[in-house]
């Protein structure tokens, strides 16, 4: 027992030995230790608060201050008013055929032409007894007809008072005119005073004068004609009423042309559908033998023959188409 032990010990000892002969050679390489890294600190941002709305500064002494804005309940701005909304026009609608349109708010003034039932127009005016209403247009201008024969629609009593001679379509009132300052005269000056002359007796001779006629000339018009003739219409009247057995005396060239026609007393008109040229007429005369180039007179006259209006007078070149004379005469 005691050499079995000894045994152990000296094998254990040979084996460490041997053990430590086979790494007495070489040296155990030692992995190296990195050093520490130092620490840094880390950034975390503060939220910034946004900053309170400034009260704007105090308005200085004679200045004014714009005013804010008001906000509803809801925080929201207050909206702008919405404008007001334009006045409404006033229409007139014809409600009678054969309605005399005229130049102005009398039976002084002559006709323009001949409106039919349901012809619309906007009023633009009254005149100042409220009989006639203001039109327009006609023919590009103002007109005038009377009030029995328009329906109105729209604010009448918005409608304004217009005089007579106002042709722009507008809405001008009548105002007053001012009455200017008079001009400073200058001071009387010492006129020399002429040596008396003789009085002579012997008299003037009186210039002559324009006969006076019971019928005006009131239109002189001329229109195109595809007729190779010349073709005059006539309208005699009296306020709204055709007048009969009147005619014309014509002349072209200074020669007396034959005529037989004889006004009646109901108005027609020239041309058959509504037109510019369209007008009244109670009387048509033609002449298809005539050469039209030349200068033509017509002149008004009664029954027997005799005058009673001025003449018109028209002159055609050689190519002329405007070959439809027309003239209008109004009782005074």
């Amino acid at each position: 027992m005691m050499r079995r032990n000894i045994a152990l010990f000296i094998f254990i000892g040979i084996t460490i030995l041997l053990v430590a002969g086979c790494f007495g050679g070489r040296q155990v390489e030692e992995e190296p230790i990195a050093p520490l890294r130092s620490p840094h600190p880390t950034f975390t941002p503060t939220p910034v608060q946004p900053p309170s709305p400034t009260p704007p500064a105090p308005a200085a002494v004679g200045e004014s201050q714009a005013p804010m804005p008001s906000e509803n309940a809801s925080g929201q701005p207050a909206q702008a008013p919405v404008p007001g909304v334009e006045a409404q026009t006033v229409l007139g609608v014809l409600n009678d055929d054969l309605v005399n349109i005229r130049r102005g708010p009398g039976l002084q003034y002559p006709p323009i032409r001949l409106g039919m039932r349901g012809d619309q127009f906007t009023i633009t005016g009254r005149s100042a007894d409220d009989e006639w209403w203001r039109i327009c247009c006609v023919e590009e201008q103002p007109a005038w007809v009377y009030q029995s024969f328009v329906d109105v629609d729209g604010p009448v009593d918005a409608v304004p008072v217009v005089d007579a001679d106002d042709n722009t379509g507008g809405p001008m009132v009548i105002a007053p005119t001012p009455t200017p300052p008079p001009a400073p005269q200058p001071p009387p000056q010492s006129v020399p005073t002429a040596p008396p002359q003789e009085s002579s007796t012997e008299a003037l001779p009186a210039e002559p004068t324009a006969p006076l006629f019971p019928f005006a000339l009131v239109a002189q018009e001329q229109f195109p004609e595809s007729n190779p003739l010349v073709r005059i219409f006539l309208y005699v009247y009296e306020g709204d009423r055709a007048l009969p057995g009147y005619s014309l005396r014509v002349s072209k060239d200074g020669v007396d042309l034959s005529v037989s026609a004889l006004s009646s007393d109901a108005a027609g008109l020239t041309w058959p559908i509504t037109s510019p040229r369209q007008r009244f007429q109670n009387m048509k005369v033609e002449f298809p033998e005539a050469n039209p180039a030349g200068v033509w007179v017509v002149q008004l006259v009664d029954g027997g023959g005799a005058a009673v209006g001025p003449a018109a007078t028209f002159t055609l070149g050689p190519n002329d188409t405007n070959r439809e004379l027309y003239v209008r005469y109004e009782k005074q």
